[in-house]
């Protein structure tokens, strides 16, 4: 009655017509389906009141929400009832890859699974469990989860307001307490009004409130909530109420606004969707976490092997402390401080010591079968040598009087009031991080050239005839150490150091 009412007057208002006399029409409208709703004693028309039978009305619902309003203030935006929601519709093969994808899980089979089989596995079950969970969890879980919301709402809804309007002596320190409802001038609970609208609407008679009940019954030691048959007697009542409109032709009649709607609160939360992104979320970081440790361990069990123990800070101004003055602005950061700090100890300790007396040996005093023979190697250490001096020039170009640092710190000066200045910065330290990442690369790749050679080399001496060099004996003379020997540790070492940068570059892509 009340929509085709509605209807009515908004296909009415649009013709060019008295306004106010349009209003006057339709409040006698409205005054007459008031008249005649079942539920007319809920308004006293002639004062404008609401009746003692309205105040009974609120109380019949208030009582059995009495129970819930505590329970409903902590349960519904609770990350364990949340929890309880979702477990509830998991089947035993969801529970079961769930647990797979459990950060324990992952750290336990990382002990027995290197980290490319371990990420395979761990991609595999979050696909299936995407899947499945997608397909089959998504709609119910989140369509009980709102209804909860909505049960929620009502349930706290303040009906005592209303209520002490209706009997001044109510109280709920008094459940037993039988109120005397008087008649209450309807403006004064007006506004009380629409918003009971907006929570009551949504409570409809949903398929959805026995899963709900439940769940919830199962998450309280199998203790119900609301009685079964107090719920439905409930839904029975609002529902007619709501569907004689009386309510909304209060309101209209009262404010003498004849197309006022209520906007109902319908809950629209997707709590599947974001667990769901969860589970995918903290499973990569799990994994990423379990790779990037069993990385570290390596490279350290390696710098070890190479250095004997782990280097100390060599760099002078591409380190971390430099770096620490980008991160706390959020503008970014030297990425590579490690392993350039590494290449430094290297190149500068070892490798313009043993290494270059040991190609000396072989570039100078060696005699080759053919000069063609020895260029790879004489390239690939000359290359190293010139690496190592881009390497000290790159790190001194930031010192603080230099033209690149001067200019990343102006930038971050200004960066918190110029989003130009912070763009700038940004741009700048990516430049600096690649040819931090160049110089690693370049130097691995050398590196890589240098050890072939070197393990030829060795080859060559423990075979006959000769295929490199002919002169082995004067070479042998002139060395301190046995030539294999040295050669062997050598290779050995250049061979650690570059899977140690290995280790490092792929971490970076």
């Amino acid at each position: 009655m009340a929509i085709v009412l509605f209807e009515k007057i908004a296909s009415l208002f649009g013709k060019p017509q008295d306004p106010e006399a349009e209003k006057r029409k339709f409040l006698k409208f409205i005054r007459k389906d008031i008249m005649q709703s079942e539920y007319h004693k809920f308004f006293k028309m002639q004062n404008e009141e609401l009746g003692p039978l309205m105040g009974k009305f609120f109380f019949d619902l208030y009582k059995p929400m009495v129970p819930l309003q505590i329970l409903m203030q902590n349960v519904a935006k609770s990350a364990r009832m949340k929890q309880i929601i979702i477990e509830y519709h998991m089947d035993k093969e969801l529970t079961a890859l769930q647990e797979r994808l459990s950060s324990a899980s992952i750290e336990e089979r990382s002990k027995t699974v290197n980290h490319k089989e371990l990420s395979a596995q761990v991609q595999n079950d979050l696909g299936r469990f995407s899947q499945m969970f997608s397909n089959n969890c998504t709609v119910p879980i989140d369509r009980v989860y709102n209804l909860l919301l909505t049960l929620a709402a009502f349930a706290t809804f303040d009906f005592f307001y209303i209520l002490k309007h209706f009997d001044k002596n109510f109280t709920v320190q008094a459940p037993n307490y039988q109120p005397k409802f008087e008649h209450v001038k309807a403006d004064v609970l007006i506004e009380a009004l629409k918003d009971f609208l907006e929570v009551a609407y949504p409570i409809d008679q949903s398929e959805g409130w026995p899963m709900l009940f439940k769940i919830l019954k199962a998450s309280r030691n199998e203790v119900d909530i609301i009685d079964p048959s107090q719920w439905n007697k409930l839904l029975a009542l609002l529902h007619e109420v709501q569907h004689s409109g009386i309510l909304l032709l209060i309101i209209r009649f009262v404010e003498k606004n004849p197309v006022w709607q209520s906007k109902p609160n319908f809950p629209d939360e997707h709590i599947a969707k974001t667990y769901l992104q969860t589970v995918q979320a903290e499973a990569e970081e799990c994994i990423d976490r379990v790779i990037n440790s069993k990385r570290n361990a390596k490279i350290d069990e390696l710098a070890r092997a190479v250095f004997g123990t782990l280097p100390g800070e060599r760099m002078k101004y591409y380190n971390d402390r430099y770096s620490e003055i980008y991160e706390k602005k959020n503008m970014g950061s030297f990425l590579y401080t490690k392993e350039l700090n590494y290449l430094k100890v290297f190149l500068i300790d070892y490798y313009k010591k043993e290494v270059r007396e040991l190609c000396d040996l072989f570039l100078i005093r060696g005699q080759w079968t053919t000069q063609s023979l020895a260029k790879p190697l004489s390239d690939a250490f000359h290359t190293i040598m010139t690496i190592s001096e881009k390497l000290i020039l790159f790190d001194e170009d930031l010192a603080d009087d230099r033209e690149t640092s001067s200019r990343m710190k102006g930038y971050l000066l200004r960066a918190d009031r110029d989003k130009g200045q912070a763009h700038s910065l940004k741009i700048l330290l990516n430049t600096v991080n690649e040819a931090a990442r160049k110089l690693s690369v370049a130097a691995a790749k050398e590196l890589i050239t240098l050890g072939i050679q070197l393990k030829n080399l060795y080859n060559d001496y423990e075979k006959t005839p000769h295929e490199y060099i002919i002169n082995w004996k004067e070479i042998e003379s002139a060395s301190e150490t046995p030539i294999s020997q040295r050669i062997g540790a050598v290779h050995k070492r250049i061979y650690n150091f570059v899977r140690m940068l290995k280790l490092f570059i792929d971490s970076a892509e």
